[in-house]
Order: C-alpha cells, then sequence, then structure tokens
C-alpha cells in the first residue's frame, strides 16, 4: 500500500480497521476495545485507559506511519521496527489541525509544522511542542492504544 492509499470499507470494519502500510484512514470508523467481540465500533464511549484495535500489524510496514480513531480521537501511528509501535495525538500542537503521513513523519496541513515519527518532536514549525505520546502495545496480530 502507499502512503496515501486508503484501506477498503470491509478492512475496517474488522477490529474497527487496519493499519496500511502508509497511511490509514478510518475517519468513517471508530475503534473496538482491545478483546471485545462485538462488531460494531466502541465509538467515542470507550473508557478512558481502553486499548483500542487500531489495526492489524502486518499491514504497517516497519518504518511506516498510519492514522486511525480512538474513541472519536485521530491518533498517528509510527512501526520503528518489527516488534514495536508508537501512537501520538494527532492534533497539531501550533494550531490543533490534525497531522497526516509523510513517509517515517507526520504533516500538518494547516501551517507547515513537521514531526518525527520515532518521538513525535518537532522537525519544523511553528510548532514549538511536540505531539502528546500515547499508549501503543502490539497483541498478537493488532496494534492497540490507549487513548
Amino acid at each position: 500500500m502507499n502512503p496515501d492509499q486508503t484501506l477498503p470499507r470491509r478492512s475496517l470494519l474488522l477490529g474497527a480497521g487496519a493499519l496500511g502500510g502508509g497511511a490509514l484512514a478510518l475517519s468513517a470508523c471508530s475503534a473496538e476495545p482491545s478483546g471485545s467481540s462485538a462488531s460494531s465500533a466502541a465509538g467515542p464511549s470507550v473508557p478512558p485507559g481502553t486499548p483500542v484495535k487500531v489495526g492489524k500489524l502486518s499491514e504497517v510496514a516497519v518504518r511506516g506511519t498510519a492514522t486511525g480513531k480512538v474513541g472519536g480521537r485521530t491518533v498517528v501511528i509510527f512501526r520503528p521496527d518489527e516488534k514495536t509501535v508508537l501512537a501520538y495525538d494527532a492534533a497539531c500542537t501550533h494550531a490543533g489541525c490534525p497531522v497526516a503521513p509523510a513517509g517515517e513523519d507526520f504533516d500538518c496541513p494547516c501551517h507547515g509544522s513537521s514531526f518525527k515519527g520515532s518521538d513525535g518532536s518537532v522537525i519544523s514549525g511553528p510548532a514549538q511542542a511536540p505531539l502528546g505520546k500515547l499508549k501503543a502495545a502490539i497483541d498478537g496480530e493488532w496494534i492497540t492504544v490507549t487513548a
């Protein structure tokens, strides 16, 4: 998959979506709590601290980035290696616009800020603060994020 490709709706409905080798778009769907057997998405009612399946690990390339939703909140994902995933709040720390995958990094389309996928730090402004880090984990074949 290329970084700008969105996934078929079928993939989005399985575990509330699947991460692409580049970008993941779950704008029409929200994620389901980890371990839930519900076929409907959990949406904004996900309790804080609940791990949410955001996509399949196999669908994000190593050094790849993706986006998804956790309880109505947009998150961005970076996979630095085979056994690690990182997640950040997608809200740009300059003006709150959602950042988007850009290779191994994230770019803000509103004012041009760029952030490193590896740690969320600012590459270029006007943003001055890093993206907010979230807890991400690998749970079998799934990537989970706790918001």
